[in-house]
Formats: structure tokens, sequence, C-alpha cells
């Protein structure tokens, strides 16, 4: 066997009557031996309270099923539906809440952007495929085509 005996192998080896090989470790080992013993020990002294609270007199249970019939006589008994109502109660004030807070935590809707036309978008489609040059640099190459005819009208006035 390697180790010591889980939790479940010990307690059948003390409720029941141990298999081989668990007899066998609990001889040769001091630490599972002691706590079979110490769960032995508890599960006798609650055996030994219920023993004892069975074996009340028939007087004790009878006093008992007359003071339960005299407080549901009194009404000391909250009939279950009331129970039933304050969960209900409980439950949607909750569910309400949550509600409540996760609307007010949403982040707001994106702004609304305006959409240009089909056939505009199509033109611009259209002429960021023909153009080997990419939009972002349309403005450089505008102000380069200015400074080389403003240096042309210099030269050749």
């Amino acid at each position: 066997m390697n180790g010591h005996l889980n939790e479940e192998r010990w307690a059948a080896a003390v409720l029941n009557e141990p298999e081989e090989s668990v007899a066998n470790h609990l001889r040769e080992c001091a630490a599972c031996r002691e706590e079979a013993k110490a769960f032995a020990a508890a599960v006798g002294e609650a055996q030994a309270g219920i023993w004892k609270d069975a074996e009340r007199p028939e007087s004790f249970w009878r006093r008992q099923r007359e003071s339960i019939a005299a407080r549901r006589s009194r009404g000391e008994f909250a009939p279950p539906w009331k129970r039933w109502v304050w969960v209900t109660a409980t439950l949607t004030l909750v569910l309400l809440a949550s509600i409540l807070v996760s609307r007010n935590s949403a982040p707001p809707p994106p702004p609304v952007v305006q959409e240009e036309s089909d056939d505009a978008l199509l033109l611009h489609v259209q002429q960021s495929i023909r153009s080997d040059l990419p939009e972002a640099l349309r403005p450089a190459v505008l102000l380069t085509q200015e400074m080389d005819r403003a240096a042309a009208a210099r030269r050749n006035p």
C-alpha cells in the first residue's frame, strides 16, 4: 500500500470489517492507527448520544407532541405560504436592483456615424484601388507638386 490511508479507507476500516491490506497498514503505521482510533472514539460518542436521546421515556415524547400541538393552535408557526411571499419579494427586489445597477454602469452607445451614399463610397473605393499612393501620403504629393511648379515658374519667367 502506498503512503497513508485516505479518509474513505480508514473510515471504512473503523465502521466495517477492514480489507486485509488496510488492516496490515493499520498494524504497521502508528499515524493511521491513531487517526482511526480518534475517529472510532468520535463515532462511539455520537452513537452513545443518539442512544441516550432515543431511550427517553414515553412521557417526554408525549410532552413534546402536546407542546407542538399547543403552539400550532395558538398560531405560533407561520404558514409556509408567508415564507414564500417574503422569499419572492426579496428575490424580486434583488433582481430589480441588479437590473438598475447594470443599466447605470453600461457604457454609452457609440456615436452615430453619418453614412455616405453608395455612389460616393463606390467612387472612393475605385479611387483607392487605382491609386498607387496610399491615401495618407496624398497631401504630401500635392505639396511636392506645388513646390515643383513654383520652382519651374522661377526658372522660366
